[in-house]
């Protein structure tokens, strides 16, 4: 299992870095775009929808994903905090689990949490494309997320006893937590110094750190909540399509809870993105 998802993920990482650096920002929009229409595909099955259900969910998440490429400059912040506002939620949701499930069971309702999952985050990506060393930003927003990941499965592995949520991921445990978050901030700290080491010790760089370390956990709760989903539905993946990953939702969950955040943090906190 652990040498499929090595290999899966040796593969696919040319590809994205690739993407992250080499694709102007139409190009990055679109290489993005597919990725959330088929993980939209696999939400629709989440759902409860099937065959006709799943491709009318998945072009109209297609078609709000193209249509966010043409949001007002001015409505980009508020649609990212809507997207963070909705993360504030699921984290209740996963906490209480499964005493809260009627608040979202209904169908339609995850068809629209499904939304403001993908949406959001999307935008967030395409606007830190278009800003100055965009490549960067994204790169290291990706390295966060999947070096949290590498850390977290070893330090479970070795040390996992006290489970992190049972009752939604019985596999997660604290020490997990502790390992990615330990591993991750390793690799911002290095990449931040690799890029302006003077940048580091300052106001900008040290809250910069410390939001990579927010960023961090909210991507564990993006995990959790795709989750908590699942295990409503009664699946363990949300489809095949990578081997020993899953689904392609099942790659990207931290993502889309990761992005809003680092996005607002490089917006509004440090004012290193502009959207203007």
């Amino acid at each position: 299992m652990l040498a499929t998802r090595l290999l899966t993920a040796l593969i696919l990482a040319p590809f994205v870095i690739g993407g992250i650096f080499l694709l102007p920002p139409a190009g990055f929009a679109l290489f993005i775009g597919i990725v959330l229409t088929i993980s939209a595909y696999e939400w629709a099955d989440l759902c409860g929808y099937e065959h006709n259900g799943q491709v009318v969910y998945t072009v109209v998440a297609a078609s709000a994903l193209f249509a966010s490429v043409w949001v007002p400059h001015d409505w980009i912040i508020p649609l990212v905090g809507t997207g963070i506002l909705w993360w504030l939620a699921a984290l209740v949701f996963v906490i209480r689990y499964p005493s809260l499930s009627s608040v979202w069971q209904d169908q339609w309702v995850r068809a629209c949490l499904g939304l403001l999952m993908m949406v959001p985050g999307y935008v967030a990506l395409n606007v830190m494309k278009q800003s100055v060393d965009g490549g960067f930003w994204i790169f290291l927003l990706f390295m966060l997320i999947w070096s949290a990941d590498a850390g977290a499965y070893f330090a479970g592995k070795l040390l996992g006893r006290r489970k992190l949520a049972p009752r939604v991921s019985p596999g997660k445990s604290w020490a997990g937590l502790y390992g990615g978050l330990f591993v991750a901030l390793l690799f911002a700290t290095g990449l931040i110094t690799w890029k302006e080491t003077s940048m580091l010790f300052s106001p900008v760089g040290i809250t910069l750190l410390v939001g990579c370390g927010v960023v961090v956990l909210v991507s564990v709760l993006g995990d959790l909540t795709e989750s908590m989903f699942k295990r409503h539905r009664g699946v363990k993946d949300s489809g095949n399509l990578l081997p020993g990953h899953g689904g392609m939702l099942d790659r990207i969950d931290g993502l889309l809870a990761a992005s809003p955040v680092f996005g607002l943090l490089l917006f509004s906190v440090t004012g290193i993105v502009d959207v203007v």
